[in-house]
C-alpha cells in the first residue's frame, strides 16, 4: 500500500514532528488521530454494555 510518492499519514506527521519542527500541529494532528480511533471503540463498548444488560436479565 502507498509508495514513496503516495501521501500517508504517518509521513506526514513524521515530517510535521522532525523536519518542520511544528510541533503544535503535529499534537493536533495526534490528538485528532487518537480521538478518531477511541470515539468508535467508545460507542460500540457502550452498545455491547447494553447487548450484555439485556441478556443478563
Amino acid at each position: 500500500l502507498g509508495g514513496p510518492s503516495t501521501l500517508m499519514i504517518g509521513k506526514t506527521l513524521w515530517g510535521e514532528f522532525f523536519a518542520n519542527r511544528d510541533w503544535p500541529v503535529a499534537s493536533a494532528v495526534a490528538i485528532v488521530m487518537l480521538s478518531l480511533l477511541l470515539i468508535p471503540i467508545m460507542i460500540f463498548h457502550h452498545f455491547q454494555a447494553k447487548e450484555m444488560e439485556g441478556k443478563l436479565t
